[in-house]
């Protein structure tokens, strides 16, 4: 038997095919190009479902085995809004698009941030859905004109089977979800003058939606039998599919951004909360939340050092046919510098969530070598991160271990500083694309493959590598985590 996770993301789309013990029999991914610039980042909701069919057209010609149940993973708080004859209306906007801010300060003046906590378990922010849905009201007809509004998991999903079905997670990220009824907030929905009928129905992920439809099957090559099974956001899909069933172990995935989540046993919902840009959020299992820290600019900060500062470098690298992150993890292993960094270069995550803001990189001589500003920015992530997981110690959580995933668990030294900065071990697993497994997961468990998701979590996830804190290292971090704090102290917001 086999069943899929496909994970639609901001730059491609993947699906992968495993077997009830997690091997992997099939994958694809195919890429497409979010647009804009100056603080604007969209995605045409058209090019993207045209490169979903795409994998799902090659799994269907090439996959060595029949896929029983699939399940969807998408990207957070962007949406799509479709006429009613099923074509978009406008491209969604991506996590960093700076359009909202206005639309959240205005929103602050009309509902109390303390009463969005109460029924979204979010700060207001323009880094959730709300605003931006408020802006896109207000300077087009897509929402008026919208027959069904969609996130980019349900919009797969109809494409699939026709039906208007969504998780409680992704729905969460929309800031009009009502986590304690576990249904839309028509409230806030009118904000941004939205309907309650546009929306797709919320349910728990693992829900079976249908059958996918005759005719999908037939253009797709797939099977006709082939269940569909509610997903999730894809960062509590990432905790899901690296094995986070207890409050004494977070998981961080190390991607575009970095998110690290934490299990709350309960539901906070607190002023307490607000100003510390922590979350609440439903998680899969009954009655149980996560809360989540970011750091907004990891991956892209990463890239942009690359594209700059260590262009050089990668042209060397490209010359010898060497991998570049190979290369500069072992230029950058084992040493120490007093550069430091600052990495919100043009938005920050928590604790101070912020779209307008500018990095900063000190402890610059003459002497300072490439090498050195590129083992800050890893360090200053990783600072930023636990400056936001002292905050996140006020509200109960003590976590013990970390769960590494995403493309940044796959730098040996990035997890030893994570592990050396937090004093934790850090564990792997051999799930490249968790957020795909769990997806996997909950469509197994869907269909009655898995007696229970716990026991199916078990069977799949497997764990890769754990890296142990250096204890003379983590002295050394918390001095320059001392200087860093004042840094960002004087220079956010600057």
């Amino acid at each position: 038997m086999a069943f899929a996770g496909l994970d639609v993301g901001t730059s491609r789309c993947k699906l992968l095919v495993y077997d009830l013990d997690g091997n992997i029999l099939f994958s694809k991914s195919r890429s497409y190009k979010e647009t804009g610039d100056r603080g604007l980042r969209e995605l045409d909701p058209e090019k993207v479902i045209i490169e979903v069919k795409e994998v799902l057209k090659d799994a269907g010609r090439n996959c060595p085995v029949k896929i029983e149940a699939l399940a969807v993973t998408s990207l957070g708080e962007s949406i799509v809004c479709l006429d009613k004859d099923g074509r978009s209306l406008a491209n969604s906007m991506l996590t960093g698009d700076r359009r909202g801010i206005e639309e959240a300060e205005r929103l602050a003046g009309e509902i109390t941030p303390l009463e969005v906590m109460e029924i979204t378990g979010l700060p207001l922010s323009e880094m959730y859905g709300l605003p931006k849905y408020m802006w896109l009201n207000e300077n087009t007809n897509a929402i008026k004109d919208a027959n069904a509004i969609f996130f980019y998991e349900d919009y797969v999903g109809y494409m699939l089977t026709g039906k208007r079905i969504v998780s409680y997670s992704s729905a969460a990220r929309s800031m009009a979800f009502d986590i304690n009824k576990k249904q839309w907030s028509e409230k806030l929905l009118s904000y941004a003058g939205i309907r309650m009928e546009q929306m797709s129905t919320p349910v728990e992920s693992g829900t079976v939606i249908g059958t996918v439809l005759p005719e999908i099957a037939k253009e797709l090559h797939i099977n006709e039998d082939m269940k569909i099974v509610v997903g999730g956001h894809d960062q509590s899909c990432a905790a899901l599919g690296s094995g986070l069933t207890d409050p004494s172990v977070c998981e961080c995935g190390m991607g575009t951004c970095e998110f690290m989540y934490i299990m709350l046993p309960k539901a906070v919902k607190s002023q307490y909360m607000i100003e510390n840009s922590l979350t609440c959020v439903p998680y899969f299992f009954p009655e149980t939340y996560l809360t989540s820290l970011e750091v907004t600019t990891c991956g892209i900060l990463k890239n942009w050092s690359r594209e700059t500062i260590l262009k050089g470098i990668d042209m060397e690298c490209r010359q010898r046919d060497e991998d570049f992150y190979a290369y500069i993890d072992k230029a950058i292993d084992n040493i120490r510098t007093d550069v430091m960094v600052l990495p919100q270069f043009g938005s920050s995550g928590n604790p101070d969530n912020n779209y307008d803001v500018k990095g900063t990189i000190t402890g610059l001589t003459v002497h300072t070598r490439p090498e050195e500003i590129y083992r800050a920015i890893l360090e200053g992530i990783v600072f930023q991160m636990y400056l936001s997981y002292e905050t996140a110690l006020q509200i109960g959580v003590k976590p013990e271990k970390i769960i590494a995933t995403g493309g940044g668990a796959m730098s040996d030294v990035n997890l030893q500083i994570h592990a050396d900065i937090f004093n934790m071990n850090v564990v792997t697993t051999t799930s490249v694309e968790a957020g795909a497994l769990a997806c996997m997961i909950l469509a197994a468990t869907g269909v009655n493959a898995y007696p229970s998701l716990k026991e199916g979590m078990e069977r799949a996830i497997k764990v890769k590598k754990e890296i142990k804190p250096d204890r003379e290292m983590h002295e050394y971090y918390m001095e320059k985590y001392e200087k860093f704090k004042k840094l960002y102290e004087s220079m956010h917001l600057f």
